[in-house]
């Protein structure tokens, strides 16, 4: 993407999320799965130009807000949550705070697993992505504390 283009998005997402904050504000029940959408996708503009602190801070807010929504509707809500979940779980790994990484993203896993335990053909990939985030989260953390060597005699 050109960085004009870069620019004009990264405008856009952020007028997007501004407006569903004001609408979300008045409407909740209507405007938060929207809410929670915009911010997800401001939080990948922010990391891919480089504005990682700023990118965690959205996607907590996403995470935050699909945790409400899937309390009232984990249904409808759980697979915006998870992919939420992995969002962070990078995100958090990429500063430096892998230990809350980890926990992330087997949050992510744990409800991924449900889902496709549920209805495999829909959300397999999905399930299969995270638990290679989760791999990589753990190579991360071995790797860091010196026992990659120790992780890879036990293969």
């Amino acid at each position: 993407m050109a960085s004009g283009h870069q620019e004009h998005a990264f405008e856009v997402i952020q007028e997007t999320v501004d407006l569903y904050h004001q609408l979300a504000a008045d409407r909740p029940d209507t405007f938060n799965p929207d809410l929670g959408q915009s911010l997800n996708n401001f939080s990948l503009c922010l990391s891919h130009l480089g504005h990682r602190e700023r990118a965690l801070e959205m996607i907590q807010e996403a995470v935050d807000l699909y945790l409400q929504l899937a309390s009232d509707c984990p249904d409808a809500f759980n697979p915006d949550l998870a992919g939420s979940l992995n969002n962070l779980s990078i995100y958090l790994s990429d500063l430096g705070h892998r230990e809350r990484a980890l926990e992330v993203i087997q949050e992510a896993v744990n409800l991924r697993r449900q889902l496709a335990m549920g209805h495999p053909g829909i959300f397999n990939s999905v399930f299969a992505s995270s638990l290679d985030e989760l791999f990589r989260q753990l190579t991360n953390l071995a790797t860091v504390s010196g026992h990659w060597k120790h992780f890879m005699k036990q293969l």
